[in-house]
């Protein structure tokens, strides 16, 4: 095949000319004369002696030691107290004559307290009642009337704020495949997003109601959302003879800074929606008013919702004390238990802690950090052993090449010849 002619020249021997052009952009292209771009880098690589992987092991223990025992340490300072009342609605004493309290169940309360409590207050020392009363459900401000669950425990000593109030569910998987996308994240950013997108959606089936209304929030996490509500603490028989006292805490501040960026005050015309079906008892004639429309903007205790647990056992904050000390007493919590364990054969609780510089009591971390330094310090003493006490052998020693051992020299008199 003849070769191509080069627009431009005049005949076959210009062709093989380089041209003009090509000879000066020829320097243009040619990669810089430098250590990196020419693979001239100075090279470096770590020889292991043996003190060098006694050192790396000994500064590992020291690491994961003293970084473990300080996790234990902070773990050990938090005070807390768990209070299980699954069984409330059913096992409590109802409007009792007397109104007093009914023993609660010592295997229901679990407690981290220091030694040194005061010994007049056992924490495992509880009891509980049903009163039937009028309440007002301090989110939507819906007066019902309703069946609530009051608790009365023991502070066996003064905890130090921060004091955050928890529920803790056992045995709800939030982390279900098909539980997990069931929301529209444009609705809860404020969109009024159609009722024909919503159907064709994750949302569904809680997206509209019988009357086609659309559901908001829809999806079934916010269908499932804890409705249980909690007063703040009521310190009671204070043994100072003071009048009773209410432990005010906070639903705000409860949420990381960045979830209230996915939440909006909604656009939808109030006639329009409706509060998804478990919500009924907040709203009880299954609509929304200028003043019970919820804003997800500001409902910090849906943002916590709406943020999945990975576990189906699981704890999200619902109050808080940044400022006061809870003294040491009898403390008293009513309870609106709307929230139905039953049906999936869980349990609900609340908690009542401090926190540490790590948080709330975990000692999982601590203990994982100190087994990890207790093998390194093993390796650590198994190789000071084994180097330089258990006769090591001299480093660099030639004899040990394969070519300077006996069957190496047998085996190669032994083969062929090489060609």
């Amino acid at each position: 095949m003849a070769p191509r002619r080069r627009r431009g020249a005049d005949s076959d021997s210009a062709q093989d000319e380089p041209a003009a052009a090509d000879v000066a952009d020829a320097p243009k292209n040619r990669p810089p004369n430098t250590a990196f771009r020419q693979q001239r880098m100075r090279a470096w690589q770590c020889v292991l002696t043996p003190k060098l992987i006694v050192t790396v092991f000994s500064v590992l223990a020291a690491i994961y030691l003293g970084f473990g025992a300080y996790l234990t340490y902070l773990a050990y300072t938090v005070r807390d107290i768990t209070v299980n009342y699954s069984d409330c609605m059913d096992k409590a004493p109802r409007n009792p004559p007397d109104g007093k309290f009914g023993v609660m169940p010592e295997d229901l309360i679990t407690y981290h307290f220091s030694s040194n409590m005061d010994v007049n207050l056992p924490p495992k020392v509880a009891g509980w009642k049903l009163e039937d009363r009028l309440y007002t459900y301090p989110d939507t401000k819906v007066t019902v009337n309703k069946t609530m669950c009051l608790i009365q425990i023991n502070i066996p000593e003064d905890l130090k704020p921060t004091v955050s109030f928890y529920y803790y569910l056992e045995n709800f998987y939030q982390n279900h495949r098909r539980y997990v996308g069931s929301f529209n994240a444009k609705q809860l950013l404020g969109e009024a997003v159609d009722g024909a997108t919503l159907n064709s959606s994750t949302c569904d089936p809680v997206a509209h109601d019988s009357s086609g209304k659309i559901v908001y929030p829809c999806g079934i996490v916010a269908n499932s959302m804890f409705n249980d509500s909690f007063s703040s603490p009521v310190r009671v028989n204070a043994q100072d003879s003071s009048p009773n006292s209410t432990y005010l805490m906070s639903n705000q501040s409860i949420t990381w800074p960045g979830l209230k960026d996915l939440y909006g005050k909604t656009k939808y015309d109030i006639k329009d929606i409706v509060p998804p079906p478990n919500w009924v008892d907040r709203f009880p004639d299954k609509k929304y008013t200028l003043e019970t429309l919820p804003d997800l903007a500001t409902w910090e205790g849906f943002q916590n919702w709406m943020m999945l647990a990975a576990a189906p056992n699981f704890y999200k904050l619902y109050q808080r004390n940044d400022r006061d000390v809870m003294q040491k007493g009898k403390y008293q919590i009513d309870i609106a238990s709307d929230f139905n364990t039953t049906i999936y054969n869980g349990r609900k609780s609340f908690v009542i802690t401090t926190v540490s510089t790590m948080g709330s009591r975990n000692i999982w971390p601590g203990i994982i950090f100190l087994i990890v330094g207790g093998i390194c310090l093993l390796l650590d003493v198994y190789f000071i052993l084994s180097f330089f006490l258990w006769k090591p052998r001299k480093l660099g020693d030639p004899s040990y090449l394969s070519w300077n051992q006996p069957s190496a020299a047998g085996n190669t008199q032994a083969g062929a010849a090489p060609l």
